[in-house]
């Protein structure tokens, strides 16, 4: 039973006539009547007695009417409050991005969000970004922003933009000496090994970019002197900045790395694994037209060349 069923039924039984029914609905007499014998089959009942050239309702039948108008009258208010919804861009947005995007990220982007659609409410979390593609996959949030270097199951992404790993030290490290120019770069680059002496600061395994960095040690079959994880990126690069071993940033994250210590950063040379900055979503997922100009002011403001 869809909803034109059920208008159909109101028809037949404010007309008390099928001919007059099917006029309303262009449609013709004996449609309205194999539907009315299917109808009657499917619920065991007559619904209509006929008195003459009158369909009168039966009292299963009024019942069956009463409820058939609660729906219709359900589906109306759904149209308007849908059609309201599209008129005034009312909507509730849940967004998932790893902290420290998060921190330059939504400065960015929520004023002018918000000029375009005042009355969008928005909801952050910020967590790690294996812990944002369950959230995704459960339903508790509609967008996450964040760097992959496969995709889930499930899941439906955007590219923003290819990065790269890049490694943070103090000023005047040693390796400086061995550092080369490639692929155009106006970046020096530097390979992994060459750090194997230093403390590795890396993100934690629930992190993407502790997760790079852990999958290239194990590609590369390099042993650190020592590994000291963190779910704090700043903290991390403020460590290496400082001359405690060296730590690891995508470029997106890097340009907006700030800190009174000077430190000079290096392209990791020959990474197995690409560093692609993604908004993502549920591949069954609906997107309204706030949630595409979201993600277009993401792309847009945070998403400038990397150093």
């Amino acid at each position: 039973m869809d909803f034109r069923e059920l208008e159909y039924f109101v028809a037949i039984a404010q007309q008390e006539n099928l001919t007059r029914a099917a006029e309303m609905f262009y449609v013709s007499q004996p449609t309205l009547s194999k539907f009315l014998q299917r109808l009657e089959a499917e619920t065991g009942l007559p619904l209509f007695q006929r008195i003459g050239k009158r369909m009168v309702l039966t009292y299963a039948g009024q019942r069956y009417l009463t409820y058939a108008k609660r729906l219709l009258a359900i589906k109306l208010e759904l149209d308007h409050e849908m059609a309201d919804i599209l008129k005034s861009d009312i909507g509730l947005l849940r967004v998932g991005m790893p902290p420290f995007r998060c921190s330059f990220a939504l400065p960015a982007v929520l004023p002018e969000f918000h000029h375009l659609y005042p009355n969008v409410e928005i909801r952050i979390t910020e967590d790690t970004s294996n812990s944002l593609d369950t959230a995704l996959r459960n339903g508790q949030i509609d967008l996450a922003f964040y760097n992959i270097s496969e995709p889930r199951t499930g899941l439906h992404y955007q590219l923003f933009a290819q990065d790269r790993l890049y490694a943070i030290l103090p000023k005047g490290h040693p390796v400086a000496q061995k550092a080369f120019f490639a692929d155009n770069s106006r970046v020096p680059q530097i390979r992994l090994e060459w750090l194997s002496d230093e403390v590795f600061l890396v993100q934690n395994r629930e992190q993407r970019q502790g997760q790079y960095i852990l999958r290239e040690l194990k590609e590369k079959h390099i042993i650190p002197r020592k590994v000291l994880e963190s779910t704090n990126i700043r903290a991390a690069a403020l460590l290496a900045s400082n001359g405690y071993g060296v730590a690891f940033l995508s470029g997106g994250l890097l340009r907006h790395f700030e800190t009174t210590c000077e430190f000079d950063y290096y392209v990791l040379a020959d990474c197995s694994y690409p560093v692609n900055y993604v908004a993502a979503w549920r591949e069954d997922s609906y997107l309204p037209t706030y949630a595409l100009d979201f993600i277009r002011l993401m792309q847009e403001k945070t998403c400038e060349n990397n150093p």
